[in-house]
């Protein structure tokens, strides 16, 4: 089992301790494992999970992060930059990091349904 980290969230989006306090980063820690675990169906502790819950929590983390210091903003999935400018390699590092997210919700959404169903 691991921990996710204020640096490990950071370090998704060239971000540092300057640009986002670790206090804030843990915010959205705490904020992105409610969610996906909202999205799941199971309880998800960033200070005791799987390596793929972890590296869940780290994007979703990440575009909130980057969200508050561009001064966009987010909730769940959405997410918007207002006016300001984006970089083309940000945004796709933005939607890269979105969409491993939704696919770690699909896949387990799929596996607590196949779970539930049994042989």
């Amino acid at each position: 089992m691991v921990s996710v980290t204020a640096d490990q969230i950071r370090k998704r989006l060239s971000l540092t301790v300057a640009d986002i306090t670790d206090d804030d980063v843990l915010v959205f820690r705490g904020e992105a494992a409610a969610f996906l675990s909202e999205e799941i169906g199971k309880t998800l502790d960033a200070e005791n999970c799987t390596e793929a819950e972890a590296n869940a929590i780290r994007n979703l983390a990440a575009i909130y992060c980057y969200c508050k210091v561009s001064g966009g903003s987010a909730v769940g999935l959405d997410f918007s930059v207002g006016d300001l400018r984006v970089s083309p390699n940000a945004g796709k590092q933005l939607e890269f990091l979105k969409e491993q997210v939704e696919r770690f919700i699909a896949r387990q959404k799929r596996l607590g349904i196949s779970l539930l169903e049994g042989p």
